[in-house]
């Protein structure tokens, strides 16, 4: 594995959503994949390190205290990653668009790029499924 997906994690259905596009997303192309929680709470990194071993054996998995987009900065420039994946919030009377603040504030204190996830709750088409399931090995 050459490169690195960062995942910014939250206990949240958002943030699994965002874990489990990042986890296909580094399956796919043969990347490492580290999730980081941000958090200013001691024993906060229980609900991440049960996802990593779901995961599977290639996932990392840190806990970093700070703002969220400074601690998320810090482990991609630390770990030299490729992109870093976020959750979104579903937002406007449809949930048709998206609500990211931290990408934003991302913006601002890094240079690589972001790439935001659906909303768990936004429905999936069976194509991008496809895509995301399909075997490694061409």
């Amino acid at each position: 594995m050459y490169g690195t997906v960062v995942c910014g994690f939250a206990e949240t259905p958002e943030g699994r959503a965002a874990a489990q596009l990042a986890a296909a997303l580094a399956g796919r192309l043969g990347l490492r994949l580290v999730l980081v929680h941000v958090s200013f709470r001691h024993g906060a990194g229980r609900a991440i390190g049960d996802l990593a071993s779901e995961l599977g054996d290639h996932v990392e998995a840190r806990v970093v205290s700070g703002s969220r987009a400074a601690g998320l900065a810090s482990v991609a420039a630390d770990e030299g990653a490729d992109v870093i994946v976020l959750g979104s919030r579903p937002r406007g009377a449809r949930g048709r668009q998206l609500c990211c603040t931290l990408a934003r504030e991302l913006e601002a204190v890094t240079d690589v790029p972001v790439l935001i996830a659906p909303p768990a709750t936004r429905r999936r088409s069976s194509r991008r499924l496809a895509l995301a399931e399909a075997p490694t090995g061409r």
